[in-house]
């Protein structure tokens, strides 16, 4: 009796060292193939940084000029648009600083190509009585690079209101996307209360612009390229976690 529990004591032991050795043995393997996987959705994620950084550099909006539009906004247009973004905005901001100390100088571009779309807007720092304003609006008509300058309000301008005839990318669509989004809860909210309407002129504008936009082949390949990097993006989730669930089960 006691010989056959000896037996089967020591048949387990056996085993039991058999299986530790065995998890000894495939437990390398796994922390290396965990370890693979780790660095490769690292990799991946710098990747996707990287090209979203680039992609912010070339969007028109992946400034921090980009916001910043208000009442005391200048509009200005005219200019040559020839030169780069840099170059433009450096030429305005020496033509204005006689006027004051500018906080802003937004150009607007195209994000595919980087031309300028040809207009701009200015802000200039409030120093009490509005002579700023006076003084910049006072180089309507004023020449830079041999070409005379438009200057103006920037509310008395559609540009002000809405980017017309402008395509731009993926980031620039999210954000319109977003934007439009706050609005309607905002007016959801306030039961359209405070909501200051366009003019008829603008608003068909608006209606037009987003017919020739919807009906472009360069919106329906942007849509099309946006569905399939969501599934793309989507398919290669799915593919980390099967690895991952892979590792485990190994």
């Amino acid at each position: 009796m006691d010989q056959s529990k000896l037996k089967r004591c020591s048949a387990s032991a056996s085993s039991s060292s058999h299986a530790e050795a065995a998890a000894e043995a495939t437990d390398p393997l796994q922390k290396e193939r965990e370890l693979e996987t780790e660095v490769d959705s690292r990799k991946r994620q710098k990747q996707e940084e990287e090209e979203t950084a680039e992609k912010k550099k070339r969007c028109c909006f992946g400034t921090k000029d980009a916001k910043g539009n208000d009442e005391r906004t200048i509009f200005v247009s005219g200019f040559d648009n020839s030169g780069s973004r840099d170059e433009i905005r450096s030429a305005l901001a020496k033509h204005f600083s006689s006027c004051g100390e500018l906080t802003r100088v937004f150009v607007h571009i195209e994000c595919k190509t980087g031309v300028s779309r040809g207009y701009a807007f200015i802000n200039l720092k409030q120093r009490g009585g509005g002579e700023e304003l006076e003084a910049a609006l006072t180089l309507n008509g004023s020449d830079l690079g041999g070409r005379k300058l438009l200057v103006t309000m920037a509310k008395s301008r559609d540009e002000y209101y809405g980017h017309f005839n402008y395509t731009g990318c993926e980031i620039c669509r999210a954000m319109f996307k977003d934007a439009r989004r706050r609005l309607y809860k905002w007016k959801r909210e306030t039961g359209d209360g405070k909501f200051i309407t366009y003019s008829p002129e603008v608003e068909e504008k608006f209606r037009l612009y987003k017919k020739e936009l919807m009906a472009s082949p360069e919106f329906r390949t942007s849509r099309k390229m946006e569905k399939s990097l969501k599934k793309k993006k989507k398919m290669e989730k799915s593919k980390t976690k099967m690895e991952k669930s892979k590792t485990k089960d190994g």
